[in-house]
């Protein structure tokens, strides 16, 4: 198949294979060796110059006869330059080469300048030089340009006077007439993991952006080749790169890679590997059983086993083992400098940092294990270092801040480690949130640094509101090429709650990373590749519901890289539904320039794709709220659907398709990602019809349904809603199920039940005990003693004995500055919206009169709306009560097009906003602070839950 995936990433790249000397250099006088004074022929000085420059004979690259020597005379603010400007051709293709040398320091570049009727259009950087000479250059596209100019660039610090800068044989011309290597594939490697397989071809020759590489696989012995989503070009590493996705476990597959070139007069040969994928049944050759009983001695491995005989480390036959080691140790299991070790179905607790940690070793399985409770919990004191910023935070014994304690350490020099079916909760300690900088503390797993080619499967992954994870899944050295994931790692099948940041960071090499069928709910964010230094990574069919941090404050479901590193590698977004109470996606998070992106058959059930950067980005055959994408230009989303996804019942975390849904065939055909669509076209979403209710899909699992529940009390009068869950769980799976919740407020029963492949119900419900009031947050997770989980998600609602509210149309309000405005489907006919300049919206208020009988703590409602596109600009208000001060209020859940009660907080101090008010007579100001945002209705009450606590439903929009 013609690969387009491929082409869309070229645009971006930088092209530093080996060439010759090309014809019809655009530039004159490129080698500099025509000199007029202190300046080379045909090329500019700025008016101000503070350095020499001359010809220089002694000081040249292989090949050329002299270069340019730019030596700094005097220190001065901003890059010097040395430039020459020169018309172009609109819409060619160009190539830039030449060579650079800098001292220490001086750091010489070049940058290409693009303009279109005398107006700058474009900038371009090339790669900075080294110490040594080194040759640069680039191929790219001019658009609408019709003059460049090239600009020889170097700093002018103070510390650097009297260093140089060498240029040398600098030429332009079209990427047509490039003299170019012969390409060829020098190496085809495939690495495979249970349903993947990372393909990297090496190629050796001048790749163009004309030069497109073809991909498809087959399985052994069959005839037909099928198609793939191709390959992507990194130059930097001079390699092709590539997944297969939804691979069949312990198969053999071939793939064949090749390019064509329509400049190229022989077409390079293809090349062809073959690999198998895992299987996970490996050969036990030796196991090693726990003592009954509770084994307090950390668990230290150095022992090898091989391919053929794998050594097992599990519980004894009775299944009474329990390995905690407390406070004993760093880790309640190390693994250093071991192969092929199985750690299976154990409960393991401890180690004062990380329970379990893996480093020097390879072909690691640790499969169906209860882990908790490690790490220290530390005590949340004042900020003791300026460095830290105000705190508080969780401190150890001396005085430094407790962060990165992981379930599982997968760090330096540990390859292909799978993790699966375990059960990773309740660890010692717990993260801080935003409002305290960004949050430190506990992660279910941590991949530090590693080599890379793991798998994280099929985990229940439970933070909880007493317990939160910083990240669910935590990537250490986030700006390196090894950080995170790294490369050829799959993450798939994982349940993840409760994080104070991200469900997970990919962020670091992201070569080949797949992140694939994962359900991650109430976290700060959802998925972060930011940055994918190198690419690609793949994230599909997962369901990322935003819920936000511990105070309710949300971010971005995609946290995506900017172009910080100077070639950023692409993310594919493929059939995920999102439902973020903030944005959908959101780039520049690495860099505040563009990064590749492509998005399709995503359903944005909530939250906006806000892009600014408009370059690089690909989007498209999605489907969102209207005016959710930011900023809305062609040709993005040409094919996508502007609607209200209604779902099944979200309320029980059903979130596949609705009856006749607008998402229903409107997708596009993805190779390997949806080959087994219904009807002409696939849907929209990570749900197409047909799709089973338990998710994520994992073989042979437990059913727990349904998958959220919402349960109630009322403080001193008990429960007045439970929830049915409908546990299923096979003979297969073990002898016995047990539930587990993950706070104290949260009862089940009955706490077991068999494994009879029979439906059960589990009802759940408030512990009588409870005093805490408001929003709940927990879940339930259903465990075998075989070692297999399913978890559920459930919130809940605990208000006051003796509720008081009182709420009205803001329209019925003494107001100022608001205007009067019909809408249709709103929650009342008519409501306020705020001023279309700031300072006037400033001005403008809303009070609400009240009389309290009773002195205590309240809070305050408002029913709003927030416009897209450009919802940041629209999303806070500002509160006053009575003569007192005026508090800016920003709303943590910021998703436009959509009518929601906010609960007022204070920036960074309080949330929600405690109101203390005395007996009798108080007026509630509601102050504009942004523009154009809508308020329906406002309310005060004695709960911090909002008066109805469900979205309003329908799409409202101000007319």
């Amino acid at each position: 198949m013609r690969n387009t995936f491929l082409r869309f990433a070229l645009c971006a790249i930088a092209l530093t294979g080996i060439g010759t000397a090309n014809a019809g250099n655009l530039l004159e006088n490129g080698d500099f060796a025509e000199f007029n004074g202190n300046t080379p022929i045909k090329w500019q000085l700025p008016s101000s110059v503070h350095a020499t420059l001359k010809y220089d004979t002694s000081e040249k690259p292989e090949g050329a006869v002299g270069s340019l020597k730019v030596t700094l005379d005097k220190a001065n603010s901003g890059q010097g330059q040395v430039l020459q400007k020169f018309p172009i051709k609109p819409g060619s293709v160009y190539y830039f080469e030449g060579w650079v040398k800098s001292d220490k320091g001086l750091s010489g570049f070049v940058q290409i300048k693009l303009f279109k009727g005398g107006k700058e259009y474009q900038r371009i950087s090339v790669k900075e030089s080294g110490s040594g000479w080194e040759k640069v250059s680039k191929e790219f596209e001019v658009h609408e340009a019709d003059a460049m100019a090239v600009l020889l660039r170097y700093n002018q610090k103070a510390s650097l006077v009297g260093k140089s800068v060498w240029f040398a044989n600098m030429s332009v011309v079209p990427a047509n007439e490039r003299v170019r290597e012969p390409l060829k594939i020098s190496l085809l490697e495939a690495i495979p993991t249970f349903n993947s397989i990372g393909v990297y071809a090496d190629i050796v020759g001048d790749m163009s952006q004309n030069t497109e590489g073809h991909m498809v696989y087959r399985e052994k012995g069959a005839t037909e080749w099928k198609p793939t989503l191709g390959v992507v070009w990194h130059d930097e590493t001079k390699q092709l790169r590539g997944s297969l996705l939804n691979l069949n476990e312990k198969t053999e597959y071939e793939v064949k890679v090749w390019m064509t070139d329509e400049n190229l007069p022989d077409t390079p040969p293809p090349a062809v590997a073959t690999t198998t994928t895992w299987s996970s049944d490996v050969p036990i050759g030796k196991t090693i059983y726990l003592e009954p009983g509770v084994n307090t001695e950390p668990l230290v491995i150095t022992e090898k086993g091989t391919a053929d005989a794998w050594i097992r480390y599990t519980g004894a036959p009775d299944g009474t083992s329990i390995l905690d080691a407390g406070g004993k140790a760093n880790n309640a299991i190390k693994i250093l400098e071991s192969e092929y070790i199985v750690i299976e179905n154990l409960t393991i607790k401890g180690g004062t940092t990380d329970a379990i940690a893996i480093a020097k070793s390879s072909d690691i399985r640790i499969r169906r294990c209860d882990i908790s409770n490690w790490g220290n919990p530390g005590t949340l004191l004042p900020s003791t270092n300026k460095r830290w910023g105000k705190g508080p935070f969780y401190l150890d014994e001396a005085g430094e801040r407790i962060n990165l304690q992981a379930g599982v350490r997968v760090s330096g020099g540990a390859e292909r480690v799978v993790v699966e079916n375990c059960f990773i909760h309740s660890p010692n300690g717990r993260a801080t949130s935003w409002a305290n900088g960004h949050p430190l503390g506990p992660t279910s797993i941590i991949l530090s640094n590693s080599e890379g080619h793991h798998v994280i499967r099929n985990n229940d992954l439970i933070g909880a509101e007493e317990h939160r994870f910083n990240d669910t899944i935590e990537g250490a050295y986030n700006n390196k090429v090894k950080g995170g994931p790294y490369r050829d790692t799959d993450v798939q099948g994982n349940i993840m709650f409760f994080s104070n940041d991200d469900g997970i960071e990919l962020d670091g090499g992201q070569m080949n990373v797949r992140m694939f069928n994962n359900w991650i709910e109430s976290s700060y964010c959802g998925i972060s590749t930011a940055p994918t230094l190198y690419g690609p990574s793949y994230i599909f069919r997962n369901l990322i519901v935003l819920e936000g941090e511990e105070r309710g404050a949300t971010n971005f479901a995609f946290k995506i890289g900017g172009n910080k590193s100077p070639e950023p590698g692409i993310n594919y977004f493929f059939h995920n539904t999102i439902y973020s109470n903030s944005m959908g996606l959101r780039g520049s998070n690495w860099g505040k320039g563009p990064t590749p992106v492509q998005t399709r058959n995503n359903l944005f059930g909530l939250g906006v794709i806000l892009y600014p950067q408009k370059a690089l980005g690909d989007f498209d055959y999605d489907m969102l709220r209207v005016n959710s994408m930011d900023p809305a230009i062609d040709p993005w989303q040409a094919n996508g659907v502007v609607g209200v996804e209604k779902f099944k019942d979200r309320e029980a975390g059903d979130y596949r398709l609705s009856d006749n849904s607008a998402a229903i065939g409107k997708g596009v055909k993805l190779p390997m990602v949806n080959d087994d669509h219904r009807g002409s076209a696939p849907d929209i979403g990570a749900f197409p019809v047909g799709a089973d209710p338990v998710f994520p899909v994992r073989k042979d699992s437990i059913s727990l349904l349904p998958m959220s529940g919402t349960i109630e009390m009322v403080i001193g009068e008990g429960n007045k809603k439970t929830e049915k869950l409908t546990v299923n769980a096979p003979a297969s799976l073990g002898k016995h199920w047990r539930v587990i919740t993950s706070s104290p407020w949260l009862k089940a029963t009955p706490e077991t039940g068999p494994c009879d492949g029979q439906p059960h119900e589990i009802t759940v419900s408030f512990d009588p005990k409870n005093d805490k009031d408001g929003l709940l947050q927990g879940a339930v997770t259903v465990r075998t003693d075989g070692g297999y989980n399913r978890s559920s998600f459930i919130k809940g609602y605990v208000k006051p004995k003796n509720e008081f509210i009182k709420i009205a149309n803001a329209v019925d309000l003494e107001y100022a500055g608001f205007t009067v405005l019909d809408v249709t489907n709103g929650p009342v006919p008519q409501v306020l919206q705020a001023p279309d300049r700031r300072d006037a919206s400033a001005a403008s208020y809303i009070k609400l009169p009240v009389t309290i009988d009773k002195a205590g703590t309240y809070y305050m409602h408002a029913l709003a709306y927030i416009p897209g596109p450009g919802s940041p600009g629209h999303d806070s208000l500002r509160l006053q009560i009575d003569d007192g001060e005026i508090t800016y209020w920003p709303f943590g859940k910021s998703a436009p097009s959509v009518w929601r009660w906010h609960t007022a907080d204070i920036n960074k101090e309080q949330y929600p906003q405690k109101i203390e008010l005395s007996a009798g007579d108080h007026v509630l100001t509601v102050w504009g602070r942004e523009t154009l945002t809508q308020v329906a209705k406002v309310a005060l009450s004695n709960s911090s839950i909002p008066p109805e606590k469900r979205l309003i439903p329908g799409l409202a929009s101000a007319q």
